[in-house]
């Protein structure tokens, strides 16, 4: 015998099974079916409004335990551009990257770019790719998007420009195919803001609501974390500091990485070119600095490329975006102590 529902209980039944497909609503619709109207097909379709064939198939499957396939599972679906076309695909991540930077208040892991949709529809075109082979405009951005760059420009810091900005940047680009032509190894370094250390958290709350104090007034345990990236590869150093920003604690971080590669990858890099910030430590006329890149490379024997950004323009750095990875994976937690901080930076990806 049917069971009698409030007129309330049948649409909160009705809404459930729409948050459902396939064999999860057949599957659904079949229990409340056979709890509800006695297992009768056409009962649910009187009561529930839902299709009696469906009904019938749902109990079947109950029944067998046998689960029948539609159409659309033996079809793999739409592939999508950057799927059907690598290599365009490959190319438009190329044009983002040279526009993109990091959002410098690092609250998303995402990077901006400059690059409109049209320009990069033409851009491509330049490069040989066919009308047929590319997305429609707002379908770019939509592929632009999925490749983790977002169309807008950082309001929140508008980069001053000094007269040399452009060509500065032009060089970094010149310099940089050179490198990927020639097998270069490439890689990007910069320090991170000094890290406190103790019961701290911004706004006084951590992950599980636990209290925490929201100054570091009395902190005396700071360290300094230097990265280095490789840009081909992906792969993140870090090296934490526990005195200042110095040239010597930047030469010894790049000194240690170095010494991570094996003697075969080191004897197969013609160039290391690295790509920095012209900041007071690691600048270009910084003596200390120069002295003691000049004597690593008389150490290594491999030639070094310092490529530098222009002034107010540190955001396009590619170590930037590792900074934006960082302070997301460990926002909200209590850096109690080193082992903590260590533990978090070695599981961030």
């Amino acid at each position: 015998m049917d069971q009698q529902l409030s007129e309330s209980q049948l649409e909160d039944l009705r809404l459930a099974a729409t948050y459902l497909t396939g064999v999860k609503r057949r599957a659904f619709q079949a229990e409340m079916t056979l709890k509800y109207c006695n297992g009768s097909a056409r009962s649910a379709e009187s009561k529930f409004g839902w299709n009696r064939r469906s009904v019938s198939v749902g109990i079947a499957e109950q029944r067998t335990e046998i689960v029948c396939q539609g159409a659309q599972s033996a079809r793999s679906g739409n592939k999508r551009w950057e799927e059907r076309e690598p290599s365009a695909a490959a190319a438009l991540k190329q044009l983002a990257e040279a526009h993109a930077q990091q959002e410098p208040s690092f609250t998303s892991s995402v990077a901006f770019t400059r690059l409109t949709a049209a320009e990069a529809l033409s851009q491509l075109k330049s490069q040989g790719y066919r009308d047929e082979q590319l997305p429609a405009p707002s379908t770019m951005a939509v592929v632009l998007n999925r490749l983790g760059y977002r169309l807008r420009k950082v309001v929140k810091v508008k980069p001053k420009k000094v007269p040399e900005t452009d060509l500065i940047f032009d060089n970094i680009a010149d310099k940089d195919q050179q490198a990927v032509e020639h097998c270069a190894k490439r890689v990007s370094s910069d320090c991170k803001a000094t890290v406190h250390l103790g019961n701290l958290s911004r706004g006084g709350l951590t992950r599980g609501n636990r209290r925490a104090d929201d100054h570091d007034m009395g902190i005396k345990e700071r360290y300094i974390p230097c990265d280095i990236v490789d840009e081909d590869t992906g792969e993140l150093f870090i090296s934490f500091g526990c005195s200042y920003k110095t040239s010597d604690f930047i030469v010894d971080t790049l000194k240690a990485w170095w010494e991570k590669l094996t003697p075969q990858c080191q004897h197969q890099i013609p160039l290391l070119q690295i790509k920095m910030d012209n900041g007071p430590e690691n600048s270009g006329v910084r003596t200390q600095f120069l002295k003691r890149m000049v004597d690593w490379v008389d150490q290594i024997r491999t030639p070094i490329q310092l490529l530098y950004y222009p002034p107010y323009h540190s955001k396009y750095n590619p170590i930037e975006r590792c900074w934006g990875v960082l302070e997301q994976h460990w926002n909200g937690t209590m850096l109690i102590d080193f082992p903590t901080m260590l533990s978090w930076a070695m599981t961030m990806t």
